[in-house]
């Protein structure tokens, strides 16, 4: 009967005790998950679950749990992750009630967070417990106890088994039965799972590859003008003050010289010998002076023809020629083409007659129109030369000033043709300078540049200054014939009538001006002097230098940028919003859902230009009024037992990028609305608040570390480029 009534109660001891074991592993478990949440949410940002606007916050504790009067340490970190900077940013953090701060303030503020900047902040405080907070009983069972539970509930029972069975045998030490030692291995076991339950085994988190941006080796060439070897497929850009490099496609770049690094005082002697009348030893010497050369294939002479201008002051200057068997050279001096400068006091008459200007004009020609700077007197510097459609010979030149005037070539000696003869004509044409094709009445333009693609010809050029805050930018006009006239979209003429501000002016197509958009590790400004070329598969390319966005608008480094151009269907000239990059229109069209979507949308404004005012860096478009955006996070932790919650706010502002939605129904949204359509292949035709846009849709790769492949557009209407990158 006692051995019927142990036998009975024997299970009922078990049962509580494995209840008792299985509890204890519920709240290790609850724990270690807790434990993990815990850990997770120091590891990853919180992050407002409606908008964060690119801006990351992360809130870090020094403890997981704090008793009552210890003293925490609270971080939280901000992450500018957008590809562009956000101002004016706040942080702001909402201390629990049983927080006393000791250290650090509960306000932070920044003035600039660079794109992918963090900024990090402390605080400290005194704990005490928060008799209203939610009680944690998790905390009570930490691993290391609820393994000492298990064991010692094994331990006890094993001991009042082992009793019972020496009760029941009348003590005589008889073993325990098979089943006994087995019911000891289970609990065992069992005992040893729930330990290990309560320390899960956490897998070594590991961050993904680190990526790399692909090395583009820079180079900073004023001025650059492209060629092709054809023999060689090497791409070639000549700059201002003896800067020469070359590259194999158009992406990586390297410096090289010819025997003109060494030989220009002895090449350049006889145009050095015009310009120094004009300008003082403390100039630079003639190494300075020697502006923006442009090469050329002479088919008929078998040579590399480069003409170079010898700049000095009082517009004495001159564009001389020289040849070369081998685009690197050697080059060898063969003359001078044309000059400036004449009737300039500083000049000596008698100098008159090294020039050509009797044998064009006639001896004692009257020579008082070229006193003018508004009309007659122009600066012989920024040449290009080029073919027309019919085989003949042109150099475009001239800078601010009187304007930019064209002169027929002769093949033969890649000199000046004397036997063609032209008119003086106000703002038409003069007898020495030639045709006029831009400027006068001192307006800004230089950095003439002619391209011909179907059968158009293309004008390039330059306004304002080309300092970083000059408000420098590339305009283009068209016409059929290669001396003009040219004129914009709208059919506005390049040739000026009077006095303007060009800079901000309306005329000519703004192919893109200084641009803030996603992709772009920095803002390039005061971007021209541009060059351009049809390669051998018919892609165009557009070469241009540029500077650099700064915080007062004075840092002058530049450096060579390559875009791909393409034809809309008007006939006009778009150019990609990213650098080249090997990229290609495809054979056949962009699917829809492709192209359809969110884009950042770029308004070139023509009236804007980059400047920096009281401190403000304006005119970079693409951005519009300063929106200012909230982000709020929670962190919970534990004190004395008790749940607590730690709360933080930033704000921020910035300037961000209008909007349109390209919809699958052919409609617009947005910041802009209206229809969009392939209209050929890739070639597209959106109507935008009332205007139509014609251009392209290109898949590119953009200029972050990261290059991310991102569909764009670039159209034209209205006499205004516009861009999308989505």
């Amino acid at each position: 009967m006692e051995r019927k009534k142990s036998m009975v109660w024997l299970p009922a001891v078990m049962i509580v005790f494995l209840a008792m074991l299985m509890a204890g592993a519920g709240v290790t478990w609850e724990s270690a998950l807790a434990e993990k949440r815990e850990t997770q949410a120091e590891e990853e940002p919180l992050k407002d679950s409606s908008d964060t606007g690119g801006i990351r916050v992360t809130t870090s504790v020094d403890k997981k749990y704090y008793a009552d009067g210890d003293n925490a340490v609270v971080t939280v970190s901000v992450t500018n992750t957008n590809e562009y900077d956000v101002t004016d940013v706040g942080v702001t953090y909402k201390m629990p009630t049983n927080f006393t701060v000791t250290s650090g303030k509960q306000t932070q503020e920044i003035e600039k967070l660079a794109a992918g900047e963090t900024k990090e902040f402390q605080i400290e405080a005194a704990v005490s417990r928060d008799k209203n907070g939610d009680l944690v009983m998790a905390s009570y069972f930490t691993p290391p106890v609820i393994a000492l539970m298990a064991a010692a509930a094994v331990v006890i029972l094993a001991a009042v088994f082992l009793f019972i069975r020496k009760k029941s045998s009348g003590g005589k030490g008889t073993k325990p039965p098979q089943a006994g030692i087995s019911m000891l291995l289970v609990l065992a076991l069992l005992s040893a799972c729930l330990s290990d339950a309560a320390v899960p085994s956490r897998a070594e988190s590991k961050e993904g590859g680190v990526v790399n941006e692909d090395y583009l080796p820079r180079v900073s060439v004023h001025d650059p003008s492209i060629v092709k070897d054809p023999e060689t497929g090497t791409y070639y850009v000549f700059g201002s003050h003896l800067d020469f490099a070359r590259s194999k496609d158009l992406i990586r770049w390297e410096k090289f010289t010819t025997n003109i690094t060494d030989d220009y005082q002895t090449l350049f002697a006889e145009p050095w010998e015009w310009a120094e009348y004009a300008t003082p030893p403390s100039a630079g010497g003639l190494r300075g002076r020697m502006w923006a050369p442009d090469v050329i294939w002479n088919d008929t002479m078998k040579k590399w023809c480069m003409y170079m201008s010898i700049d000095g002051d009082n517009w004495c200057s001159s564009i001389c020629l020289l040849t070369a068997d081998k685009i690197e050279g050697p080059y060898e001096y063969q003359g001078i083409v044309v000059y400036s400068g004449m009737n300039n006091a500083k000049t000596p008459p008698e100098n008159l007659s090294k020039t050509d200007v009797y044998r064009v004009l006639g001896e004692g020609a009257d020579l008082s129109r070229y006193k003018s700077t508004s009309n007659s007197c122009i600066n012989a510097i920024d040449p290009n030369v080029c073919y027309d459609d019919k085989g003949n010979l042109y150099m475009t030149y001239g800078s601010w000033s009187a304007g930019i005037y064209m002169l027929k070539l002769d093949t033969n000696t890649g000199l000046r043709d004397y036997e063609t003869k032209y008119e003086t004509q106000e703002d038409v044409s003069d007898a020495y300078l030639g045709t006029k094709i831009a400027g006068g009445h001192y307006n800004s333009g230089e950095a003439p540049y002619i391209i011909r693609s179907g059968k158009y010809y293309y004008f390039f050029v330059s306004y304002a200054g080309f300092a970083a805050k000059g408000g420098y930018q590339m305009r283009i006009y068209r016409s059929e014939n290669i001396s003009g006239p040219y004129v914009d979209q709208a059919g506005n003429t390049p040739i000026c009538q009077r006095s303007e501000d060009m800079k901000g002016s309306t005329k000519g197509v703004k192919i893109f001006g200084s641009y803030q958009m996603p992709g772009i590790e920095k803002v390039q400004v005061s971007q021209g002097h541009n060059s351009a070329f049809t390669d051998d598969d018919g892609r165009m390319y557009l070469v241009y230098h540029t500077r650099f966005q700064s915080e007062a608008g004075t840092v002058e480094l530049h450096q060579v940028r390559v875009h791909q151009m393409f034809v809309n269907e008007d006939g006009w000239l778009v150019a990609a919003p990213y650098e080249y990059s090997g990229e290609m229109l495809p054979d056949t069209a962009y699917q829809q859902d492709d192209v359809v979507g969110e884009y950042d949308f770029i308004f070139h404004e023509p009236t804007k230009y980059y400047n920096v005012v009281g401190g403000k860096q304006l005119g970079i478009v693409g951005s519009q009024e300063v929106t200012t955006k909230e982000v709020e996070l929670q962190k919970e932790m534990v004190v004395g037992h008790r749940t607590t919650s730690l709360r933080c706010t930033v704000t921020y502002s910035h300037q961000g990028a209008e909007k349109v939605i390209l919809k699958k129904d052919g409609t617009v949204a947005g910041d802009y609305t209206g229809t969009w359509k392939f209209t050929n292949g890739c070639h597209a035709e959106m109507k935008l608040n009332g205007v139509t846009y014609k251009g392209v849709f290109l898949k590119q790769q953009d200029e972050s570390i990261d290059r991310k492949m991102r569909m764009t557009f670039s159209l034209l209407g209205d006499n205004v480029t516009v861009w999308g990158v989505k």
